[in-house]
């Protein structure tokens, strides 16, 4: 399973929810799901409204986890 947390994400167009999209079919390919986390109101009102929640399992409330080589 992939996370993106999106919490420090305020803003997202079309060419995020693109990118985020075929970031979805990659991982669906190598047999991974990517889930979406802690979106801020305004990002998660896109997803309801375009029917991305459909697609992205979202975690409203998951913590973050560190990559394993952040310092």
């Amino acid at each position: 399973m992939l996370t993106i947390d999106l919490a420090g994400v305020t803003f997202c167009d079309s060419s995020s929810l693109n990118a985020l999209l075929r970031a979805h079919i990659a991982t669906e390919r190598a047999v991974r799901t990517l889930h979406l986390a802690r979106p801020a109101h305004a990002v998660a009102r896109l997803w309801k409204i375009t029917g991305a929640d459909k697609v992205f399992p979202v975690d409203l409330d998951e913590a973050p986890v560190p990559h394993p080589r952040a310092g």
